[in-house]
């Protein structure tokens, strides 16, 4: 803004060679005291005037530069702002596209791995994917024919949709059920039924409503129904195996022996097969088994021990009837050696001395023939002690020589020798002369003894007038 300064004009004192040459004057005139007091005063108010004008020229030139500067100032404010807002908008657009970068690496990052992932899995379950596909494939195809099978028959998609899922569907909801309960440890009878159920009413439908156009396509309809299911109950059941095992429903796999022992030994390669058969039971089976085995072991160690305490009671019963016959024998020896004792001429004291000694060894040996022998080496519990071993020699009974007779072949006393059985003989008639008062019969020797009647026969023919000529002696 240009600015206006008002200056006094300068007093003009023109000097020039025509002018008049001053007067001289002494003393001013009243005109000339007006007249300079008129231009004082002129230049006074001209002074102020221009004062006041200087002022607010000076006022307008700092309210210029005043508004100069705060123009000046909002501009640099606003051209800083709009750097700020540059700078910001550059900042937003970088972290844009840092976050889209990130995005895209995010993105970039988790293809990859899913795509590692997917191959990593297919890789180490190829089986299931493998298995997983053809189920697809094969339930694709008979939900295709059964949808087919709508059309044909003008019924509505949503119908036919609803078919297909009811058919194809039910066999693999039971045979989820029926995978869960084998997991469980239950039998699942029910649920594996309705599988199979579902799954031949579904191949039936296909094969039927296709058979009258094309029987092929009628039996691979057919086919893809069962294939569908059988794909998914045995990839199940292998994959869930191994838990099975774990929880003991199902036995470790059969052991191979391989098609060459089968040939060059088939008989030990057959026993262990049936071996290994007999023992590769899962864990419940394998316990109701040592159930029998132990109940099998139960009876047949009390049938064991029953039967070493009958053997125990007939070799107890033969060596108290042999102790009583050898007790017997021995009285009836000493009554005879006292009897002939007295009777005997002197010269004959010898003979009857050996006699005697000799019917103390005789009834020695005889107790050490009829000692039982040592039972086997079988475990069986201690016999309970009789109570006819408290009883004295004489007042034994005789029925246990036929618990002896009727006790296990294994358990019997050895037959004596040929002998002895004089000897035995010879006590016996002893005994049961005593007893009796009289001459035994060969009934009687052969109850006592145990010896067949036609030994006992023969020796009383024998040795009959040698003991009638001792006893008269």
């Amino acid at each position: 803004m240009a600015t206006d300064t008002l200056q006094a004009p300068p007093a003009s004192h023109q000097t020039s060679d025509s002018d008049p040459a001053p007067v001289e004057r002494t003393a001013p005139s009243e005109v000339e005291s007006k007249a300079a007091a008129a231009v004082t005063k002129a230049v006074g108010t001209t002074e102020a005037r221009i004062t006041e004008h200087d002022a607010k020229a000076a006022r307008k030139i700092r309210n210029r530069e005043a508004d100069l500067d705060l123009r000046e100032r909002e501009a640099k404010l606003k051209r800083e702002d709009r750097e700020e807002k540059a700078k910001a908008k550059e900042r937003r657009k970088a972290a844009r596209a840092t976050r889209r970068a990130a995005r895209r690496k995010a993105r970039l990052d988790s293809v990859r791995g899913a795509y590692t992932r997917t191959r990593e899995y297919i890789s180490t379950n190829a089986p299931s994917v493998y298995s997983t596909l053809i189920y697809v494939m094969a339930g694709g195809v008979a939900v295709t024919g059964q949808l087919g099978m709508a059309a044909d028959r003008g019924w509505s998609p949503l119908f036919g949709i609803g078919m297909a899922a009811f058919l194809e569907g039910t066999a693999l909801s039971m045979a989820l059920t029926a995978n869960q309960l084998r997991l469980k440890g239950e039998r699942a009878l029910v649920p594996t039924i309705a599988t199979w159920a579902a799954a031949g009413f579904a191949s039936a439908i296909n094969y039927l409503s296709h058979q009258q156009e094309d029987q092929l396509l009628a039996v691979v309809l057919g086919a893809s129904s069962l294939a569908a299911i059988i794909v998914w109950e045995v990839r199940s059941g292998a994959k869930h195996r191994e838990a099975l095992r774990k929880l003991g429903f199902i036995p470790e796999p059969p052991e191979r022996f391989g098609l060459r022992r089968w040939v060059r030994y088939p008989r030990s390669t057959w026993r262990a097969w049936s071996l290994d058969v007999r023992d590769r039971v899962g864990t419940g089976a394998a316990a109701l088994l040592a159930r029998i085995e132990q109940a099998r072991d139960a009876k047949a160690a009390a049938a064991r021990e029953a039967a070493a305490q009958a053997a125990q009671w007939g070799a107890l019963a033969v060596a108290l009837a042999a102790a009583n016959e050898a007790a017997a024998a021995k009285e009836a020896a000493d009554r005879a050696v006292e009897l002939a004792g007295r009777a005997a001429p002197r010269e004959r004291r010898g003979w009857f001395d050996r006699f005697k000694r000799g019917a103390k060894d005789q009834a020695v040996a005889v107790v050490a023939a009829l000692a039982p022998a040592p039972a086997a080496k079988e475990p069986a519990a201690a016999p309970v002690k009789p109570k006819a071993t408290t009883a004295k020699f004489d007042e034994a009974p005789k029925a246990p020589r036929r618990a002896a007779a009727e006790a296990p072949a294994n358990d019997r006393p050895a037959p004596r020798p040929a002998s002895k059985n004089a000897d035995v003989l010879a006590a016996a008639w002893a005994a049961l002369e005593h007893s009796l008062g009289r001459w035994p019969t060969v009934a009687e020797l052969a109850t006592e003894t145990g010896i067949a009647r036609s030994t006992c026969g023969d020796w009383r023919k024998k040795h009959v007038d040698q003991l009638k000529q001792e006893a008269a002696v």
